[in-house]
C-alpha cells in the first residue's frame, strides 16, 4: 500500500503543476514543452549529479513531466507502474498536439482521465491491464516503446541511428515497428551487448531518459555508420586550428620552426610524447601546414603556398610510412570524410584583399575536384567547415550578416538552410550542433545551445558561461561530456558538465587563440599576435587540464632556435638569448624573443621552475640596459600563478614609450636584460608532519 500512496502524491503534486502553466504553449509541437523550473544538484536527496539518469531527470523536471515524492526523494530504481506510463503519455501528447485534456474530471481512479485520454487517440496496446490494475502492474520496455513510439509526429522522431538491434530476432512481432522506431530515433537504445530486453521492467530513471529524448531531439542518441567516426572524440578541432591527431600511443603534429630569421619551416611529426620523435614530412620554402585529421587509420593535412591559392591535401599512411598527395590545385580551406568520400572547401582565387576571394565547394575523387557551389565570397565563406551526417553534408554560410546552418543533401544535390540561427560559435557532435550565439541586439549571447540536424526547429539550452565570454573571440570544445569555452582575451577556459554547471577549467595566464583535443591531450595553441613564440603550445592533460608543459619540448625540440634571431611580428630584428637572466638560480629565466614595435619594447620570456617545490610567482623587477646604459625598467605585481615544480611557463612583458629613454636597434647594440622574480612556495598539504 505504500507504493500506491507515493505514486497518489506524485500524480497529485504533477496536476498542481499542470495548473499552473506546466506546458504554457499547447499545440506547438515539440516547441510545447518549455523550461519552467530548475532542478538542482540537491532537489532530490536519493539522487546525486553523476548518475547516469541525472540529465534526463532533470529535463523532465524543469519541463514539469517528472517530479519526485514528497519525502524529497525521486526513486530512480523503482519500477514505474501502467499508471505512471499513461499519465506521462497522456501530457506529453495532449500538450505537443493541443488536445484537450481534464485532469481534474472525475472517475473511480486518480489516473482515469489520463487513461481515458490515452485509451480515445490509439495509444495503448492489447496488453494494457484493465483500469483497476494500472497502478499495481509494472510496464514492460516492449508496452512503453509501442506507447512512446505514438506520441510525435514522424518528422519530429526522424532516423538518427543506423545501430542494429542484436536481439531483434525474437522482438516480438506487435511491438516490432515501434521498437525500431524508437531505435532509429535515439529515443530508446540497447542495452548490455545492444540488445533491447523488451521484457524487462521499467524504472523512473529509464522512463525519465527516454522521456527527455522524446520531448529533447538534441539529447537523443544518434549514430551514422557513414560518418567520419575517428574524428568524432574531437571534431571541434576542425572548426578552429587543428594541429594534432592521435593514432593509438602515437601523436601527429604540425610543428613551425624557423632556420633563419626570413625562413619558417612547416614539418608533420611523430611522436609518443615521451622521447621517440620522427620527422615525417617537411614542406619546401614558402608553404606551410594546417587543418591535420585522422581517417581510416591515416593521417591527412593540408599544405600552401603563401600568397597564392595554390595547395594540396597530403596524407601519411603509417603502414607503408609514406606520405601522398591526395588532390592538388587549389588551397583546400577545409574538409571532412563522409561515406568514402572527401568534401571540402577550396581557396580558388587570391586577390590583395579578401573581398575578393573566392571559394568553391565540392568534392574530391581521385585526385580531382567536382564543383557542387562556386564562387563563395570571403563573407560567405569564413565560417565554412563542412560536417557529413545521415546523408548530408552541414555546413555554416554568411547570409545578410548573419551565420546560418545549410545543408547540402547527396541524393537529391540541393543546398537549402537548415536554421536561420544566428551562429557565433559551434561544433559537431554526431547528430547534435553545439554552438553560441548572437541575441537579438547583436551582442554575444552567454547560452551554449544544442540543436538535433534532424530536427532543428527546437533549440535546447543547456547552460550558460560566464559574462566574461560576452566577447568576439571565443570558441568551443567537447572532451568526454564536458563542453570548453575558450573566451581568448579573457585568458581564461570555462568547463560546462551535462548538467549545465559551469566553472573556471583553466587560467592561460596568455592570450590563446584555439584549444586543441586528443583523446589524452589538450593542446593550448597562443595567439601570435599578442602573445609568446608561435611554437610555444602548451600541453595538457586532456581530462584534468593539468601537467604544463611545452608542447614542441614534448616532441622533442626546442621551442626556440638558440642563439638565433627571429622575426617578430612586424618584421624587425629581434634579440634573443640561451642564458638565464634571473637573479635566482633555481629560477631560470630566458629571453625567447626581444623587439621593438613601434615605440614599445616587447620581451618574451621563458620561466622553468627547478626549486624542487609548487611557487606562487609574485613580482617581478626587469631592467634593459644598451651598451652597459639602462633605458627601460619596469615594476610590477603578477596575480599570484602558481608554477609545479619542472613546470615551464611564458610571460611576456611591454615596457611603453615613457619607459624607455632611447631607441634601440636590438640587431647592433649590446642587450642586456635582467629580471629579479619573486615567490612563495607552496607548502604540500599532503605531506606527513
Amino acid at each position: 500500500m505504500k507504493k500506491f500512496t507515493r505514486f497518489t502524491a506524485f500524480v497529485l503534486i504533477f496536476a498542481s503543476l499542470l495548473t499552473l502553466g506546466a506546458f504554457a504553449a499547447p499545440g506547438r509541437g515539440l516547441n510545447a514543452f518549455e523550461k519552467i523550473a530548475d532542478m538542482g544538484r540537491y532537489t532530490y536527496s536519493d539522487l546525486v549529479s553523476n548518475h547516469w539518469a541525472y540529465s534526463g531527470i532533470k529535463i523532465c523536471y524543469d519541463r514539469g513531466i517528472m517530479i519526485g515524492y514528497p519525502d524529497g526523494t525521486f526513486g530512480p530504481e523503482e519500477t514505474v507502474t501502467w499508471s505512471h506510463a499513461v499519465t506521462i503519455a497522456a501530457r506529453v501528447h495532449s500538450a505537443y498536439n493541443g488536445s484537450a485534456l481534464d485532469a481534474s474530471q472525475s472517475g473511480d481512479y486518480w489516473y482515469s482521465a489520463y487513461y481515458s485520454y490515452c485509451s480515445k487517440n490509439g495509444l495503448l496496446p492489447n496488453t494494457c491491464p484493465k483500469l483497476s490494475k494500472l497502478d499495481e502492474a509494472g510496464i514492460t520496455r516492449y508496452d512503453l516503446a509501442y506507447i512512446f513510439s505514438r506520441l510525435l509526429d514522424d518528422e519530429d522522431t526522424a532516423a538518427i541511428s543506423d545501430l542494429k538491434i542484436a536481439d531483434e530476432a525474437s522482438i516480438k512481432p506487435y511491438y516490432l515497428s515501434s521498437v525500431k522506431k524508437l531505435y532509429a530515433a535515439g529515443i530508446m537504445n540497447g542495452m548490455e551487448n545492444n540488445e533491447f530486453k523488451g521484457s524487462e521492467y521499467t524504472t523512473r530513471a529509464q522512463i525519465a531518459t527516454v522521456t527527455a529524448r522524446l520531448v529533447v531531439p538534441a539529447v537523443r542518441v544518434g549514430h551514422d555508420s557513414k560518418a567520419n567516426l575517428s574524428m568524432a572524440d574531437y571534431q571541434a578541432n576542425l572548426e578552429n586550428d587543428s594541429i594534432a591527431v592521435q593514432l593509438g600511443n602515437n601523436y601527429y603534429a604540425l610543428y613551425k620552426s624557423y632556420t633563419d630569421p626570413q625562413t619558417q619551416v612547416y614539418s608533420l611529426y611523430r611522436t609518443d610524447m615521451n622521447d621517440k620523435h620522427t620527422e615525417l614530412y617537411t614542406c619546401a620554402d614558402g608553404e606551410y601546414m594546417s587543418n591535420i585529421s585522422t581517417y581510416n587509420g591515416k593521417v591527412y593535412f593540408c599544405r600552401a603556398t603563401i600568397g597564392t591559392a595554390s595547395g594540396s591535401l597530403m596524407c601519411y599512411d603509417p603502414s607503408s610510412e609514406k606520405v601522398t598527395t591526395v588532390y592538388h590545385g587549389s588551397i583546400v580551406e577545409s574538409y571532412c570524410f563522409y561515406n568514402g568520400s572527401i568534401y571540402a572547401l577550396l581557396f580558388t582565387t587570391y586577390a590583395d584583399k579578401p573581398a575578393g576571394y573566392l571559394y568553391d565547394f565540392g568534392k574530391i575523387a581521385n585526385g580531382s575536384f567536382t564543383a557542387i557551389h562556386k564562387n563563395y565570397t570571403y563573407d560567405e565563406a569564413k565560417s565554412f567547415t563542412p560536417y557529413g551526417w545521415n546523408g548530408k553534408i552541414y555546413f555554416k554560410l554568411g547570409v545578410d550578416g548573419a551565420t546560418n546552418l545549410f545543408a547540402y543533401t547527396i541524393s537529391s544535390g540541393k543546398i537549402a538552410r537548415v536554421s536561420s540561427v544566428d551562429i557565433n560559435t559551434s561544433f559537431y557532435d554526431g547528430h547534435t550542433i553545439y554552438f553560441l550565439a548572437y541575441d537579438a541586439d547583436g551582442n554575444y549571447d552567454l547560452k551554449l545551445y544544442a540543436m538535433s540536424l534532424q530536427c532543428p526547429g527546437v533549440i535546447y539550452t543547456r547552460g550558460e558561461f560566464p559574462a566574461a565570454t560576452n566577447s568576439k573571440f571565443r570558441s568551443l570544445y567537447k572532451h568526454d561530456d564536458t563542453i570548453y569555452c575558450l573566451a581568448s582575451f579573457n585568458r581564461n577556459i570555462y568547463s560546462m558538465d551535462e548538467n549545465g554547471l559551469t566553472r573556471i577549467a583553466l587560467m592561460c595566464g596568455g592570450v590563446y587563440s584555439a584549444l586543441n583535443f586528443t583523446k589524452d591531450k589538450a593542446m593550448l595553441i597562443p595567439n601570435t599576435l599578442a602573445t609568446s613564440n608561435p611554437n610555444e603550445i602548451k600541453q595538457y592533460n586532456a581530462k584534468t587540464l593539468s601537467s604544463r608543459t611545452l608542447y614542441a619540448d614534448a616532441i622533442g625540440l626546442s621551442c626556440y632556435h638558440t642563439g638565433a634571431y627571429f622575426t617578430p611580428d612586424d618584421g624587425q630584428p629581434v634579440y634573443s638569448t640561451p642564458d638565464s637572466i634571473s637573479t635566482v638560480s633555481k629560477l631560470p629565466i630566458t629571453v625567447t624573443e626581444a623587439f621593438t614595435k613601434g615605440s614599445d619594447l616587447v620581451i618574451r620570456t621563458k620561466y622553468t621552475n627547478q626549486t624542487g617545490s609548487t611557487i606562487k610567482l609574485r613580482s617581478y623587477i626587469i631592467s634593459v640596459a644598451v651598451n652597459g646604459q639602462v633605458v627601460a625598467s619596469d615594476v610590477d605585481r603578477m596575480w599570484g600563478f602558481e608554477l609545479k615544480n619542472y613546470g615551464i611557463q611564458t610571460f611576456t612583458f611591454i615596457l611603453s614609450a615613457d619607459d624607455i629613454s632611447r631607441s634601440l636597434d636590438l640587431s647592433k647594440d649590446k642587450i642586456s636584460i635582467q629580471i629579479i622574480p619573486t615567490y612563495d612556495v607552496v607548502i604540500d598539504q599532503n605531506t606527513d608532519k
